[in-house]
């Protein structure tokens, strides 16, 4: 039977190699129209068994691109970082040149009362907090001078050399400045803490002390002129125990951040 199955499959075989072979009139339409048929079906599998080949083409383009779009990305943001950088310095420069131009303002209108001076330090170990400035007594500057900026008072000078004085600022717990409620009557002392804010002590609580008032230096402790502005009332409380109302002021200044000073001589 397999011998049989064998000799059919040979000559079948044998007949479809002579139809092609041979061109045959009957075969050969048929023939075209298998490859026709074959051709159609390959396509697409030809197309499957190339994909692998595409895919890892695309995924390579694609990693290059992203690669070359990172590293451009990060040249990009070193360049934005520089421009941020020189951008805060010209700032800072218009701002100096603006807080100069007023200080110089200053020392202009009042010829022989000022010096102009720059905060180089901050003194933390002496028994009280201080600011060094670059002018001493080579510049006419003693002890108990006052120190202020456009803004308002600083404090005054407590140690002169012959090249810097050390300043001490007004809240130091060791200063205290006899001020005045600006456009009323009300009168006390303005008294460091230590921190922020300002002590004003010594004000009746049926005074007209009220938030947003603006102290103002009396002329009166044989320290500081009259006329100097201080800081404003932040919180005033009227509950507390005693005759005296408890009020906080912010000073005018901040401390943290003073780069020129002026010192206003004494005559």
């Amino acid at each position: 039977m397999k011998t049989s199955i064998i000799i059919i499959t040979a000559v079948l075989v044998l007949a479809f190699s002579f139809f092609i072979f041979t061109n045959s009139s009957f075969f050969v339409p048929t023939y075209a129209k298998v490859k026709c048929n074959i051709g159609e079906i390959a396509g697409p599998a030809i197309k499957l068994v190339g994909k692998p080949a595409n895919l890892v083409k695309y995924l390579f383009e694609t990693y290059v691109n992203l690669f070359d779009a990172k590293k451009e990305n990060v040249e990009l943001k070193k360049k934005l970082d520089i421009f941020q950088l020189e951008n805060q310095k010209i700032s800072e420069l218009e701002k100096e040149n603006k807080r100069l131009k007023i200080i110089l303002h200053l020392v202009e209108q009042n010829p022989g009362k000022m010096v102009a001076a720059r905060v180089i330090g901050e003194d933390i170990k002496n028994w009280f907090r201080c600011i060094i400035i670059d002018k001493g007594r080579d510049f006419g500057v003693t002890e108990k001078m006052p120190i202020i900026t456009p803004k308002g008072l600083v404090g005054q000078a407590v140690e002169v050399n012959k090249w810097h004085s050390k300043v001490m600022i007004v809240n130091d717990t060791n200063s205290s400045v006899d001020v005045y409620i600006d456009g009323k009557n009300s009168r006390g002392i303005l008294e460091g803490t230590g921190q922020t804010t300002l002590k004003l002590k010594y004000i009746l609580k049926n005074d007209e002390a009220a938030i947003g008032d603006k102290l103002m230096t009396s002329g009166k402790d044989g320290v500081y002129p009259k006329g100097l502005p201080t800081g404003i009332i932040i919180t005033v409380n009227r509950n507390k125990p005693g005759i005296f109302a408890d009020i906080d002021v912010m000073p005018f200044n901040n401390f943290k951040r003073l780069d020129e000073v002026l010192i206003v001589r004494k005559r």
